[in-house]
């Protein structure tokens, strides 16, 4: 099994990024529905879950490095671009903020970040996932 991963690194990477975008996309689409959501949740619910709790948010901070993160390494590790690097880092401070400071529900609520990385993420991955084509074609 690690071997045929090994062969084809470029696919695996593809197949990773495609997930991604899917929720992305799925996101993107569902946004006007998860903010009416939101918008019904009261602040006395909010107290079931403390939104400042470190394991809150270090649950955050993981499911954005494999939502993002992981990808902008991957991305900066295949390219080695300087470009690429910064938007990465760019991306990457914007998703590390959104996480920790919009946490809470009212935040969460008025904070429009999330739609924003999410459409970022959708195009950056797009881009790359292309650059992986093109490279896996042109080798």
């Amino acid at each position: 099994m690690m071997e045929l991963v090994r062969n084809n690194e470029e696919i695996v990477i593809i197949l990773y990024c495609c997930i991604i975008l899917e929720v992305n996309v799925s996101y993107l689409k569902d946004y006007k529905d998860i903010q009416r959501g939101l918008s019904e949740i009261s602040s006395e619910d909010e107290l079931v879950i403390n939104p400042n709790s470190l394991s809150l948010i270090l649950f955050g901070l993981m499911f954005n490095f494999f939502r993002r993160w992981l990808i902008y390494i991957l991305a900066i590790v295949i390219t080695g671009n300087i470009l690429v690097s910064m938007v990465s880092f760019i991306l990457f401070v914007i998703g590390l903020y959104d996480t920790i400071y919009h946490s809470r529900l009212e935040k969460l609520k008025k904070s429009k970040m999330g739609l924003y990385l999410a459409g970022l993420d959708t195009l950056y991955i797009s881009i790359f996932i292309i650059y992986l084509f093109i490279a896996r074609i042109l080798s």
